[in-house]
C-alpha cells in the first residue's frame, strides 16, 4: 500500500490467477451463493449506527456522514 492510498483510507487486497481460475470454475448459482454468503458475512460485522446510515442510504436519504 503507498502513502497516498494509506492516507485515503479504505483497505485492499490481491487476488491471485490461482483463486480467479477456482471462481471462473463456478456455476452461476455457486457464484450466487459466493456473493450471498459474503453479504450476509458483512451483515454480521455491523454496527447499529453503520446500519441505520445504510438504510437511510437505501431509501435515497441523504447521508449525514458519520
Amino acid at each position: 500500500m503507498t502513502e497516498k492510498q494509506a492516507l485515503r483510507g479504505g483497505f485492499s487486497y490481491f487476488v491471485s490467477e490461482e483463486q480467479l481460475r477456482a471462481f471462473a470454475q463456478l456455476t452461476d448459482l455457486e457464484r450466487l451463493q459466493w456473493v450471498d454468503d459474503a453479504r450476509l458475512f458483512t451483515l454480521l460485522g455491523r454496527t447499529p449506527q453503520t446500519a441505520e446510515r445504510q438504510e437511510r442510504l437505501r431509501r435515497g436519504e441523504k447521508d449525514a456522514g458519520g
